[in-house]
C-alpha cells in the first residue's frame, strides 16, 4: 500500500490547473495520457519462480495489438469482465484517440473504462489520480463553482458522468491511502445527490421523475456506506458508526428499503463492533426478504461469526453454497470455519475442493488464495510450504486476469 501523499489534495489540484488549461482543451489529447504499463506482479513471480516447462501461458497486451482502433462497448465489458485490466486500459485509451472531440458523452465514458483499469490494476492508482487532473483542467473542472463541478458533475464543456465522479472520489484512497481525500470528495458527491432528491430537474443523469428521485435515493445510501467504510480504513470508527446512525434511523420506512443495501450496512456494523446496531439491520431484512431468501441466510452466518458461535455459521455458509454453487463466498466462508472449528485440514481440504471446481472464478479469488496459504503455512513446514505454494500459484496463473494481488501467496523473499 502507498503511503498518504498530500499531493492528490484540492488545494494542490486548484494551484496547478492554472497553468495549463489553456494547453489541452479536448477529451481526446494525447497529452491526457499516461505510459500504461504492461508488466504485471504474477507474470514476473511466474518468471522468478517457475521453469519454462511448467510455465503456464499467458497473454501479454502491447499497444501495437491495442492502438488505432475503436471499441465498442460490449467489447470493453468483456474485458472488464475477464479481469483484462491492461487490455481495457489500452483499449480504452484507443478508443478515446480515435474517437472525435466533439463525442463528448462517449469518450467520458471511456475515460471511465481508463480510469477503472488504473485503479484496478496494482500500482497504477497515482497514474490515474495524475490523468484525472489533467482531465479535469481540460474540462474546466477546476476553474468553475465547486458545487457545481464535483457535486452535479457540471463543467463549461463537458457533464462528468456519475460512475466517472465515483471513481475520482475513491481515487485518492485507493492510490495513496489518502482516505480523508476520499471523503471529502464522497461527502460533496453524496450532498449533490440530496440536493437533486429535493429538487429532480437539477440532476445531470437521463433519467427524470420518479426514477431520478430512487436513483439518487440509493446513491446517497451507497456513497454514506462508502464514506463510512474510508472512516474505518482511517481508524475512527466512531466517525463511521455515526455516519451510518444517521443514514438509518430506527423509525425509517422498510417499504422503501433496498434489502442488499441495509445488509451491507450492518455488516459493517459488525466489522466496526456494532453486534447489536447490525441485529437490530438484520432483522429488518428478515421482515421484508423471505426467511429462506440467500441474502437472509448470509446475513444470519456473519451474525454467527460476530457472536463466535463457528459451527452455525459454517452450516449456514454450507446451505448458501449448496443451494447456490456461484456463491464462493459461501463456500470460502464456510470453510474458513472450519479453521476456528480447530481443523485446518478441513479448511485446505474445502478450499482445494472449491478452487479445482471452479478455477475461472473460485481459483482465481484473492480471498480463497490467501485463506489457503495460510492454512499451508499451519500444515507445511519451510521447503514442502514454499513447493505448495508455487503449485498453487502455477494453477492461479493459469486462469487469472492482471493486477492479483501477489500478497495473496504470502510468499517471503
Amino acid at each position: 500500500m502507498a503511503s498518504i501523499l498530500s499531493g492528490i489534495r484540492q488545494t494542490a489540484l486548484g494551484t496547478a490547473a492554472a497553468a495549463d488549461t489553456s494547453a489541452v482543451r479536448t477529451l481526446n489529447d494525447r497529452r491526457l495520457f499516461e505510459p500504461t504499463p504492461l508488466d504485471d506482479e504474477l507474470d514476473d513471480a511466474l518468471q522468478t519462480y517457475v521453469s519454462n516447462e511448467t510455465r503456464p501461458r499467458r497473454d501479454v497486451p502491447t499497444a501495437a495489438e491495442y492502438m488505432g482502433r475503436v471499441y465498442g462497448y460490449e467489447r470493453l465489458n468483456q474485458l472488464v469482465t475477464g479481469g483484462q485490466w491492461r487490455g481495457l486500459a489500452l483499449a480504452a485509451e484507443s478508443t478515446i484517440l480515435e474517437t472525435p472531440a466533439d463525442q463528448e458523452h462517449k469518450l467520458m465514458k471511456c475515460w471511465t473504462y481508463r480510469t477503472l483499469a488504473l485503479l484496478q490494476q496494482q500500482g497504477c492508482g497515482m497514474l490515474a489520480v495524475a490523468e484525472l487532473d489533467r482531465l479535469e483542467r481540460a474540462t474546466g473542472f477546476a476553474h468553475v463553482a465547486r458545487r457545481a463541478v464535483v457535486e452535479l458533475g457540471r463543467s463549461p464543456t463537458v457533464v462528468w458522468p456519475f460512475e466517472l465522479r465515483l471513481l475520482r472520489a475513491q481515487a485518492p484512497g485507493v492510490a495513496a491511502g489518502d482516505w480523508a481525500e476520499s471523503i471529502a470528495r464522497l461527502s460533496a458527491l453524496q450532498r449533490g445527490c440530496s440536493r437533486v432528491l429535493s429538487r429532480p430537474s437539477e440532476g445531470s443523469d437521463d433519467a427524470s421523475g420518479e426514477e431520478r428521485i430512487v436513483l439518487n435515493r440509493r446513491r446517497v445510501f451507497r456513497l454514506s456506506l462508502m464514506i463510512a467504510a474510508c472512516a474505518a480504513n482511517l481508524g475512527d470508527s466512531s466517525v463511521a458508526v455515526q455516519t451510518l446512525d444517521r443514514l438509518l434511523p430506527a423509525d425509517s420506512n422498510d417499504d422503501e428499503s433496498d434489502v442488499r443495501l441495509l445488509s451491507a450496512a450492518a455488516r459493517l456494523y459488525l466489522q466496526l463492533g456494532g453486534i447489536a446496531a447490525a441485529e437490530r439491520l438484520f432483522l429488518r431484512v428478515e421482515n421484508i426478504a423471505p426467511k429462506d431468501d440467500k441474502l437472509v441466510l448470509m446475513n444470519q452466518a456473519f451474525y454467527a461469526v460476530a457472536t463466535a458461535k463457528w459451527d452455525v455459521a459454517r452450516d449456514l455458509f454450507a446451505r448458501v453454497f449448496a443451494d447456490h454453487p456461484d456463491r464462493i463466498a459461501a463456500g470460502n466462508n464456510a470453510a474458513v470455519c472450519e479453521l476456528y472449528l480447530g481443523s485446518p485440514q478441513a479448511m485446505l481440504n474445502g478450499l482445494q475442493q472449491l478452487m479445482v471446481a471452479s478455477p475461472a472464478a473460485a481459483g482465481t479469488a484473492e480471498e480463497l488464495v490467501f485463506n489457503y496459504c495460510t492454512g499451508l503455512d499451519l500444515h507445511y513446514d519451510a521447503m514442502k510450504l514454499r513447493e505448495a505454494k508455487i503449485k498453487k500459484m502455477i494453477e492461479v496463473g493459469m486462469w487469472a486476469g492482471d493486477g492479483f494481488d501477489m500478497r495473496s501467496f504470502k510468499i517471503h523473499q
